[in-house]
């Protein structure tokens, strides 16, 4: 278990070096393969025998290097970018104070940086950029099943909050030709935002907007989606932002809500550790219990109507507002 950052740390690095793109093609051995990715050769090889151990990649007789299953895992195309994002120092770093943030309940990022998350990645663009494509690359799959989850035949707009580069739109917009969408995002998500739109040929139908969702939400949809975004934030200012979603939508609309699920058992459990992520990051912000996210709902005055699953712990929740 403690050799876990040992790990962590190599993957990531194996991420960054684009090992697993510069193998996508077929094997290489140590020499062809430093070349390719500019890397010292006796250093590049003590790391492949890590990745080897783990399982990431495989050595063939001949000592040529190939990409394993879950070595394919860690392309840029798949998972990479969230890879990355786990071994760049802006978030690492701050991990080393986890002891401090149970002591006090307060991030430890806004104490290593002096900023809260979001704040930092407002002046940090290339950090922004990373974040939000790791974000995008670990919820991918989620963004499809929610397309496919949800019935949108009788939507007519779809307002993403916080919807970073707009992978979650795209699915949505791409499944149900008849809707149009609008992104609110801080600037450097949007522009990445808008070239992804554009990319995918939905930028007449979707519009990308600058906005502070603590402010205003867009009141021009008669859906609004928050996904993993209420975790960010303590019950309070999450309860405002699901009322505020609410308010904007009108009494006919629907708050979509994508949320990871604390649940009792044993063992490893991703959301678990998520949750200490979000308590690293976030201070306040934390993944929830079922009853907990109910709560959080009949405060901010909206009716859950159902629960749909997800890949993983993850879940849709469905809710419109209480009618008086």
């Amino acid at each position: 278990m403690l050799g876990g950052k040992w790990v962590a740390a190599a993957v990531s690095a194996a991420a960054t070096l684009r090992i697993p793109d510069a193998l996508a093609e077929g094997p290489l051995d140590l020499a062809d393969l430093a070349e390719r990715i500019d890397a010292d050769p006796a250093a590049l090889e003590r790391l492949l025998r890590v990745l080897v151990g783990e399982g990431v990649l495989r050595e063939d007789a001949g000592g040529a290097y190939a990409l394993t299953p879950l070595g394919q895992q860690l392309r840029r195309d798949r998972l990479g970018e969230l890879a990355r994002m786990v071994g760049a120092p802006f978030g690492w770093d701050p991990w080393s104070a986890l002891a401090d943030s149970v002591r006090t309940g307060a991030s430890a990022f806004h104490e290593h940086h002096g900023r809260s998350l979001f704040d930092y990645l407002d002046h940090h663009a290339d950090e922004a950029r990373l974040y939000h494509a790791a974000i995008e690359s670990f919820t991918r799959h989620e963004a499809v099943a929610v397309a496919q989850a949800f019935d949108f035949s009788q939507a007519r707009r779809v307002a993403d909050v916080g919807g970073g580069r707009g992978a979650l739109l795209v699915e949505i917009l791409t499944r149900w030709p008849h809707l149009e969408g609008v992104l609110l995002e801080r600037p450097p998500a949007v522009e990445e935002a808008r070239k992804v739109l554009a990319e995918a040929g939905l930028e007449r139908r979707c519009e990308a907007r600058v906005g502070d969702f603590f402010e205003a939400v867009p009141a021009d949809a008669d859906v609004c989606i928050l996904m993993h975004i209420v975790h960010s934030w303590d019950d309070a200012t999450a309860t405002a932002l699901l009322r505020r979603c609410g308010d904007a939508v009108g009494p006919d609309g629907t708050v979509l809500v994508v949320e990871g699920v604390v649940a009792p058992m044993a063992g490893r459990d991703l959301t678990n550790l998520l949750d200490l992520e979000m308590l690293v990051l976030c201070g306040p912000g934390q993944e929830r219990r079922k009853p907990e996210l109910r709560r959080l709902f009949s405060a901010a005055g909206l009716q859950l109507v159902s629960v749909e699953p997800l890949p993983g712990r993850s879940r849709l929740f469905i809710a419109r507002p209480r009618r008086s």
